[in-house]
């Protein structure tokens, strides 16, 4: 059984062999991605503003990320969510709705072929 996973990393560390797929998705398609089926969200939870934004977009509960390490295999899949906010430069707090509107989000599904 394949396994779904939600990040906001993605290192070639966790292939260990296989080949990789790559699809870009909307934050339309990406939360119906989070909201198809089971997934464990393995994202680090000290970006919890990060993990905040990509709930509020999403309209999907990512808050409560666990960090912990994953190997992939065949036919699973890890969803990577990203935020940059133009012009806030390296601060690290909570974002507000204003920032939200106007964050650039990129979500990459992987795919282990």
């Amino acid at each position: 059984m394949r396994k779904r996973y939600f990040n906001t990393a993605f290192a070639e560390s966790m292939v260990p062999d296989g080949d990789v797929r790559f699809a870009t998705l909307s934050s339309k398609e990406a939360s119906a991605w989070l909201q198809e089926a089971a997934f464990e969200n393995v994202a680090n939870p000290d970006h919890a503003n990060t993990l905040d934004a990509l709930s509020r977009k999403t309209a999907v509960e990512l808050r409560e990320g666990t960090g912990a390490r994953v190997t992939l295999g065949k036919g699973d899949q890890v969803l990577v969510g990203g935020i940059r906010i133009p012009d806030l430069g390296r601060v690290t707090r909570e974002y507000t709705d204003v920032e939200v509107a106007s964050a650039i989000f990129r979500f990459r599904l992987v795919i282990i072929l």
